[in-house]
């Protein structure tokens, strides 16, 4: 019998960093290396690997009507030119999920599909009653439907309890990019000052408010000794405005490094000594995993986080992190304090947290989810 041939279709892909075009990259590379045949359509611009076929779709990718349109009719030509039996279509991010679930009835051939949720999908395409029932149609024509944590795989059955059959849940691994031999930098551990850094881009579900709001209810001595790093780039000026003004309370030194390359990323865990990213649900978006968390962990960084979406499964409570509940800043300020006053219980953690990195990996994720279909 011939083996399934996978095509990975995505609107978001590297040099964009992000969750779902990391998830994408490693997904194709540790296909790839398992000798599982994929390549991946990825949007004008997309970083290529000279082992990774890769259509470049003459287009940028986003969620709009025209991107959409424009995916499914070259899926639809593929199949038309192909005669695509024995070809998977891995709907891998929200883009690709929603071009198909506006104009997937345009293809009426018995393809094979795969979809991945990873979490913001289930706010957003449910809102809409007619959106909601075309999403259950898309789903239903599924062979495979991939969740990275518990919070997605409940939400989703709790939506469409059809799916419970299809459903595999399979945690992410961290970015391979960003992750070195040496986890840690050896004259960091002599440093008075104690460097805590957040990734993500500079927006309000991800919270970076709650960090400075609870560093600024510690004794200003404290905050003297703290270097507050803030990697990811700036896309709502409102919300940067209001961090800006934040800061300037603050007594410790704040650094704003905008969007990084993997290994200025992997330098910067290396110094940094905690890690904290505290995002708070909201009406359209949640942080269904959260891949940072364990390139945090690799790292040997112990995490400063909210218990919101899929964040549990990606760091242990009291175990390779500190959880405390959204917009509980008494808590968090009170987590931050035990981490930078308690030396051996931070490298405790930390060290929890390496292990529990290596516990995940890419190429298990591919094998289980592309395996017998």
């Amino acid at each position: 019998m011939q083996k399934a041939e996978f095509i990975i279709l995505t609107h978001e892909y590297p040099p964009q960093r992000g969750g779902a075009g990391v998830y994408c990259w490693e997904m194709a590379i540790a296909a790839q290396k398992n000798s599982i045949k994929v390549s991946v359509w990825a949007p004008t611009g997309s970083t290529k690997n000279d082992e990774i076929e890769m259509l470049e779709l003459p287009w940028t990718g986003s969620q709009s009507f025209i991107s959409s349109w424009k995916l499914v009719q070259e899926t639809k030509k593929f199949i038309l030119k192909k005669k695509a039996h024995n070809t998977v279509f891995h709907l891998a991010e929200p883009g690709s999920t929603r071009a198909f679930i506006r104009f997937g009835w345009m293809i009426h051939s018995n393809i094979k599909f795969i979809l991945t949720i990873h979490g913001s999908e289930l706010l957003r395409f449910t809102r809409n009653p007619f959106e909601k029932w075309l999403f259950k149609k898309l789903l239903s024509r599924c062979s495979r439907i991939h969740v990275l944590s518990k919070f997605n795989e409940s939400q989703l059955i709790g939506l469409y309890p059809f799916t419970k059959t299809y459903i595999k849940r399979i945690p992410g691994a961290p970015a391979s990019g960003v992750i070195t031999p040496k986890q840690k930098l050896e004259n960091q551990t002599n440093s008075e000052t104690i460097q805590i850094v957040s990734v993500g881009r500079i927006h309000p579900r991800k919270g970076q408010d709650q960090i400075i709001l609870a560093l600024l209810k510690l004794p200003k001595e404290t905050q003297k000794s703290l270097h507050l790093c803030f990697v990811g780039p700036t896309n709502n000026p409102k919300y940067s405005m209001s961090i800006q003004n934040l800061v300037k309370e603050f007594a410790g030194e704040v650094t704003f490094k905008g969007d990084c390359t993997d290994q200025e990323l992997a330098s910067i865990y290396a110094e940094s000594d905690i890690f904290a990213l505290t995002s708070l649900p909201k009406t359209k978006s949640v942080e269904g995993f959260g891949f940072v968390y364990l390139e945090a962990s690799a790292h040997g960084l112990p995490i400063i986080a909210n218990k919101t979406g899929g964040v549990e499964d990606a760091v242990i409570d009291n175990e390779t992190g500190l959880l405390s509940e959204p917009n509980d800043i008494e808590t968090l300020s009170k987590n931050f304090l035990t981490l930078i006053s308690e030396k051996n219980y931070r490298k405790k953690i930390g060290q929890n947290g390496i292990e529990w990195a290596k516990s995940h990996n890419w190429d298990n994720t591919a094998k289980k989810l592309y395996s017998d279909i």
